[in-house]
């Protein structure tokens, strides 16, 4: 059981209306992470502010990854479960998904996809990256980019954090 409950558009306070409005009109319904944020309008407006800067620059196949590898980590199966389907979204297929754990062994994932993963997997144990990765990510990634998955990664963490924090519950 949640421990704040999501709240429904019209209870929600007037700052948090127009967003969780917004959020169901592009996903055709209102997610409870979203709806349970709103309690707090301008956490609720940083986190989707955060979450379309996102959809900028890095290839989408690139974001999902990460965002699906940090979530993996953090057994934090309300991400996870929305995340996979954006990931098959973005061209990541089942297999790819399924070797996620062991991706460093895997053939399934070429080198830059296999930086991505390094990097989110570092990123999300330790808050700290080897220099030898970024160097990687920068072979095929402009500085904008990293700075994305850099955000990527910290949403992700973040997004876990205040879904565990809070036993928010898929619908």
């Amino acid at each position: 059981m949640p421990h704040v409950a999501p709240l429904q558009t019209n209870d929600a306070p007037e700052k948090s209306q127009p967003i969780l409005k917004a959020i169901e009109k592009k996903f055709g319904q209102s997610l409870n992470i979203f709806s349970t944020a709103a309690h707090q309008p301008d956490v609720l407006g940083g986190l989707t502010q955060i979450n379309d800067g996102l959809q900028n620059d890095l290839p989408a196949k690139y974001r999902e990854l990460a965002y699906f590898k940090a979530s993996q980590i953090n057994r934090c199966d309300y991400c996870s479960h929305y995340h996979q389907q954006a990931a098959k979204q973005a061209g990541i297929s089942d297999e790819q998904l399924a070797a996620i754990d062991n991706f460093a062994d895997s053939d399934v994932f070429d080198d830059q996809e296999k930086a991505v993963l390094r990097y989110t997997e570092q990123l999300t144990r330790t808050a700290q990256v080897d220099t030898q990765v970024v160097e990687q990510l920068k072979a095929f990634l402009d500085e904008p980019q990293l700075v994305t998955l850099a955000a990527a990664v910290a949403l992700a963490n973040f997004t876990n954090r205040f879904n565990h924090g809070l036993d928010i519950e898929l619908p």
